[in-house]
């Protein structure tokens, strides 16, 4: 095969080029107060973020991804007076979206066995799957190739459930201030666009993200003395996690002689288990740095993911509920089902909701969108041309 089907250059060029065609011929919708934010992008031929830019109107934001065709696009969660000022300090900081992030990434789920592949750099050892370490050496040295498939989005979909739940029913907050992006790759962004939070500062987040992981639970918080034992204090209509937890504990453990779990009485080890357990399924696994930071950059709906070609989009929560991972990742593609053939070892089992045979190796033939991704992530080399 010829060189320049193998180079990055030309890989880069299939990527610039197809997204340039998105660009020009979607315009992306800026998000709220668009002259009060900053924007930042990546390109293609160089790993230098460009940032402090500012727009006052949609035509000038699509001009300038039209002319200049970025790999990622970023705009900050705060509002400025100053946005375009390169100094943080004399940007003039007027608030922020308060932002949740869910990523599947530090999530260990089973489909990982199936699309995430680990290389020792210390020993050479290498296998599919999550571990933090080396089972060959210990070595936490580890390359990665990793991928999404529609199962790791469903559980980020539950975990974002989860979070809306809370937000909804703890927090107060109404379904018509928060929106829901998919990030194009791993998860999901919850966006809180409310006035209440736009002045929080960080240890303020930090109390939020600490409440929805479930940080801080005790478990003689939820009982009270019964002799020797001890009983659960709550019903399942107290609120807040007293509430959350009845309810799991219900539906999760038998009851004697279907006792109600108020005159459930029980060894201290016995509630320390079944509520640690509890709060372990029922605590959202957000990334706490995102929720914390008061000048986040964070992904552009209508954008395109540079390392999937997937796109950034906007979901309410009741579509996040009612929505199954596939019709999600299928209204994240913009490119072609035209079929091409590209060449990628190691295989993943599974890529988004493909699957491929285990023996398989070397060239297959797969959707456009697909190899594009697989371009983007995996370093895959297309075969015959694409775009």
């Amino acid at each position: 095969m010829s060189q320049k089907y193998s180079s990055e250059e030309y890989r880069i060029r299939i990527a610039r080029r197809l997204f340039a065609s998105y660009y020009s011929r979607n315009s992306i919708d800026p998000p709220t107060s668009l002259p009060q934010r900053e924007f930042a992008f990546s390109k293609f031929d160089s790993s230098t973020m460009i940032r402090h830019i500012s727009f006052n109107n949609k035509e000038d934001l699509n001009e300038y991804i039209k002319a200049n065709v970025p790999q990622h696009i970023y705009y900050s969660s705060a509002y400025y007076q100053r946005p375009s000022a390169e100094n943080m300090d004399e940007k003039g900081w007027l608030g922020a979206d308060l932002i949740f992030d869910i990523d599947v990434d530090h999530i260990p789920t089973k489909c990982k066995e199936l699309h995430d592949y680990w290389k020792c750099l210390n020993c050479g050892a290498s296998g599919w799957g999550y571990t933090e370490k080396c089972p060959s050496c210990g070595s936490d040295k580890l390359e990665w190739e990793k991928w999404v498939c529609d199962i790791c989005i469903n559980y980020a979909r539950e975990e974002i459930i989860k979070l809306i739940d809370i937000l909804e029913n703890d927090f107060g907050y109404s379904r018509s201030d928060m929106f829901v992006t998919f990030s194009g790759h791993r998860g999901f962004h919850l966006h809180l666009e409310n006035e209440d939070v736009r002045d929080l500062d960080q240890d303020a987040r930090r109390e939020i993200s600490d409440y929805v992981r479930g940080v801080g639970l005790e478990t003689k918080l939820f009982l009270t003395r019964d002799g020797k034992n001890y009983r659960y204090r709550y019903n399942v209509v107290a609120p807040g996690w007293a509430g959350r937890i009845a309810k799991y504990l219900l539906l999760n453990n038998e009851t004697d002689g279907g006792v109600d779990l108020e005159q459930l009485s029980k060894p201290f080890e016995w509630w320390h288990q079944n509520i640690k357990a509890a709060i372990n399924e029922l605590a959202v696994k957000i990334d706490e740095k995102v929720t914390i930071d008061i000048k986040r950059l964070i992904r552009l709906p209508g954008s395109l993911h540079g390392k999937t070609g997937l796109k950034v989009f906007t979901i309410s929560p009741n579509e996040v509920e009612n929505l199954d991972s596939e019709t999600i990742l299928k209204r994240a593609i913009v490119f072609s089902e035209e079929r091409v053939k590209v060449r990628l070892s190691p295989l993943p089992r599974k890529i988004l909701y493909y699957n491929f045979n285990s023996g398989e190796n070397g060239i297959i033939e797969v959707p456009m969108y697909l190899a594009v991704y697989m371009m983007l992530n995996g370093n895959a080399e297309p075969v015959s041309k694409i775009g």
